[in-house]
């Protein structure tokens, strides 16, 4: 294994989480540290419950149907399918693990330790808006990876607006700024549209909703975690990867989907 300068900030309950460390193991690559964060806990409380150090397997409450949905919209795509619904072991992942409760990124306590902690770049994978204040902290080097062709397609449900709009899957990587998915620009790929008939026993009025969380839940973090690995390669300094200015962006930024059109698109992309 190659230990690299990366503090990935993880919350415990995403699996883009899951996928970037798992994949950072796979490539023989250890980050320096991993911060595991309850995300939404208000300052009153982290004072009062201590933290937890069992990792409970996410949506454990969610049927066996969910489970085997997300399972197999992994193989139908081709990806190595992982059981996200299975407790895992965080010290397999990283050099050094710490356990802690935030707010959000306005969270004065997380702040503190980014700004006491330069030495790495941060991998941002939850946790909501990161402010200009932290993003523009002396030291602070915070790595995005953004379902998106970047300027093009910026802001929520880029997933399924890409595949819409440009017929691929997009992923951009870069570090973060103030801005909406700006950045100085690392990596960006695309990839064909994976058929998914597993998809079709809920791309219905009914069950849509199922769908849409199985593909952001399951599906996309695989190509997030893919262009990760390739924008990291060989590098001796996750900080300073080789990058660009990102181009100004001609369009505003996309808005979430409504349901009616989300369905639409996931029968026309997956089916």
């Amino acid at each position: 294994m190659r230990s690299i300068n990366l503090t990935v900030i993880a919350d415990r309950s995403c699996s883009t989480s899951r996928t970037y460390l798992e994949y950072l193991r796979i490539a023989g690559l250890r980050p320096k540290r991993l911060w595991l964060v309850d995300f939404g806990v208000c300052s009153w409380i982290k004072r009062l419950v201590p933290v937890s150090r069992a990792m409970p397997a996410p949506f454990l409450s969610e049927n066996a149907m969910y489970r085997d949905l997300c399972m197999n919209i992994q193989a139908e795509a081709g990806v190595t399918p992982i059981d996200y619904f299975v407790q895992w072991h965080p010290h397999d992942y990283a050099d050094e693990v710490t356990y802690f409760r935030a707010r959000d990124f306005n969270d004065a306590s997380l702040q503190a330790r980014m700004k006491k902690h330069t030495d790495t770049a941060f991998l941002y994978t939850n946790g909501g808006i990161v402010p200009a204040v932290i993003l523009n902290a002396a030291g602070v080097r915070v790595l995005h990876i953004h379902p998106g062709i970047v300027p093009d397609v910026r802001g929520s449900d880029c997933l399924l607006w890409s595949v819409k709009l440009r017929k691929k899957i997009g992923i951009s990587c870069f570090y973060m700024s103030a801005g909406i998915d700006e950045g100085d620009l690392i990596a960006q790929q695309e990839w064909d549209i994976p058929k998914l008939p597993s998809l079709a026993a809920v791309l219905n009025p009914r069950d849509e909703d199922t769908a849409y969380r199985a593909l952001l839940y399951a599906l996309d973090p695989h190509y997030r975690a893919q262009l990760l690995i390739r924008a990291i390669g060989a590098a001796t300094d996750v900080r300073s990867l080789p990058s660009r200015l990102q181009a100004k962006a001609l369009r505003p930024a996309y808005l979430w989907m409504h349901p009616r059109l989300r369905l639409t698109f996931m029968r026309e992309a997956f089916l």
